[in-house]
């Protein structure tokens, strides 16, 4: 068996860079595990800025910040961030009156009726003591998340808990101010920063990377190197020839015009991400503290850059006046067939990257970088590790394709691109015939499919906001007594009524965060002299998506 490997060089800083650099620190050099000597070395460079289309997350990142030893705090004042309580879907279907209207992806969910699933009941009964329900109101039975948003709530009162509350939340951040206060912490936690240009790589006679030309400082030796350049794949793609498999035909938008502007109302900042239908696209809708991010997705198959620009101006109105908006990026959309080849690992935009209507990109990197803590080789670069990464990789950026695909497919809005995304756009053998079994049953955990991120919950909330069930003829074996629902339904109110009176609310949450932020704090938490016994769970896994309600 190989040595330990103690030299690490990640090539490219940013969110993926810092992200992969603070989780092998903390494994390597800083958390309970570092026992060894290990110098791992960011190489960034000064020449190339960021892209910023990664400003809304999931939940994991909350589960990151806090594996890191990250203040919460610190980490929202450094990376001007608010909470985010699920994705609201604007424009993209219809009520049961033919007007367009939104649904909602929350983070929490997972009420039953007496380990039933409520979905059933709602189907036949609907809300009781409503007399106008649509199959968007369905997430109102399984959270109190879609009221939390009305309200302008965050996700837990002033005197909750850091990192938890009565809600699953994660946040808008700004990705460059994040991916600086991680180089800060990894920096002082002894990881090393290098400002050079990579101008070539050389392979060994076996086709592992041995060394990068450096501009500055010459020849720059690798044992294990991280490939974190972004669609340019410099060391993964270019180097070492991987293929990449593109997406295209499953996913038709390749275009994005990002942009920054003022807050649309800096009093009351939505705890949601917005995601508002196009004529040939979507917009994403991402409110930071202090300004707003948002931008056009598009296909230039339908759309030129020019008319994509103008559609968006139009789109934004007044908070538009006087801005610019940044490059339009022409987006790489698929995976490589193998993310992990030799001595080198492909993280973030350089290993895949899809569109970002259920902000995946970051969740996506911070997953590979567990798995990369976790398969870490010796420098006999073992095969069953690396075969690992890449099936585990491939599997993430497959579900969350067929997850992409079921927006774009069921979507109701007339017009040229809508048509092609419904029924030109491939689907996959396993979404076809999750799509057959899900008319006559909603999802559970034994349906034949990857449930890495989304779990059954996050896909019913889909369905029901797409009204997929609208003309479907579920079975009624799980359906409950009407007697037995207006309960439920009771019940579900009633903790409603308890508990969001005292969720704060979001602006006057996000201020008190601020407040309680001190430079530095996060540097300091190392995790030493606490207890090292712990409930059973691994860094490799990930908590889904959609996580059941603590309150219930």
């Amino acid at each position: 068996m190989g040595r330990p490997v103690t030299n690490i060089t990640i090539v490219g800083g940013g969110t993926a860079g810092w992200i992969a650099a603070a989780y092998l620190n903390e494994r390597l050099q800083w958390g309970p595990a570092a026992h060894r000597d290990v110098t791992i070395t960011v190489i960034e460079s000064p020449n190339i800025g960021l892209i910023g289309v990664g400003e809304a997350t999931v939940p994991t990142l909350k589960g990151t910040m806090s594996m890191l030893g990250i203040s919460e705090p610190e980490f929202m004042e450094r990376a001007n961030a608010t909470f985010k309580l699920g994705i609201w879907f604007d424009q993209w279907n219809t009520n049961n009156k033919g007007e367009f209207v939104g649904f909602m992806h929350p983070f929490t969910g997972g009420q039953t009726v007496k380990s039933l699933h409520p979905g059933y009941s709602f189907k036949k009964y609907g809300l009781p003591g409503w007399d106008d329900v649509n199959d968007q109101d369905f997430v109102r039975t399984i959270a109190l998340t879609r009221e939390a948003y009305e309200q302008n709530k965050g996700p837990r009162a002033l005197n909750g808990p850091l990192y938890g509350g009565a809600l699953q939340y994660a946040y808008h951040i700004d990705a460059a101010k994040l991916a600086d206060f991680l180089a800060d912490v990894c920096k002082q936690r002894g990881v090393k920063h290098i400002r050079d240009d990579v101008l070539d790589v050389k392979l060994n006679d076996r086709g592992f990377v041995e060394s990068l030309q450096l501009k500055e400082r010459g020849t720059w030796p690798i044992e294990l190197v991280v490939d974190c350049t972004g669609f340019r794949g410099l060391i993964i793609n270019k180097a070492l020839k991987e293929p990449f498999e593109s997406y295209s035909d499953y996913l038709l938008n390749d275009r994005a015009i990002p942009m920054q502007t003022p807050l649309r109302d800096h009093e009351n900042i939505p705890s949601v991400t917005g995601a508002i239908a196009m004529n040939a696209g979507w917009v994403w809708d991402i409110p930071l503290h202090s300004r707003l991010g948002t931008g056009y997705v598009f296909c230039s198959k339908f759309i030129s850059d020019e008319e994509a620009h103008d559609e968006f101006i139009k789109f934004l109105g007044p908070i538009a006046k006087g801005v610019d908006p940044q490059p339009t990026i022409k987006m790489r959309v698929g995976r490589n067939r193998r993310s992990f080849v030799k001595n080198c690992v492909a993280l973030g935009l350089s290993s895949g990257f899809l569109e970002p209507l259920e902000s995946t990109a970051i969740m996506s990197l911070e997953l590979q970088a567990r798995w990369l803590v976790s398969f870490l080789p010796t420098t006999d670069f073992e095969e069953p590790l690396a075969e690992q990464y890449n099936m585990s990789t491939a599997r993430l950026y497959d579900e969350v394709r067929d997850f992409l695909s079921l927006h774009f497919s069921l979507s109701e809005r007339p017009g040229p691109f809508w048509d092609a995304v419904r029924n030109d756009a491939k689907k996959s053998d396993n979404l076809l015939e999750l799509l057959e079994l899900w008319k006559y049953s909603v999802p559970t955990p034994l349906d034949p499919r990857t449930q890495r991120v989304y779990n059954p919950w996050s896909v019913v909330c889909i369905l029901m906001g797409k009204n997929f069930y609208r003309d479907c003829k579920l079975s009624e074996s799980e359906v409950v007594s009407l007697k037995l629902w207006q309960r439920y339904w009771r019940e579900c109110s009633a903790t409603k009524e308890r508990v969001l009176p005292h969720l704060a609310k979001h602006r006057t949450l996000v201020e008190h965060m601020r407040k309680q932020a001190v430079k530095g704090t996060s540097v300091k938490q190392k995790p030493e002299n606490k207890t090292v016994v712990e409930e059973g769970s691994f860094l490799v896994q990930a908590a889904p998506i959609l996580a059941q309600s603590p309150i219930v």
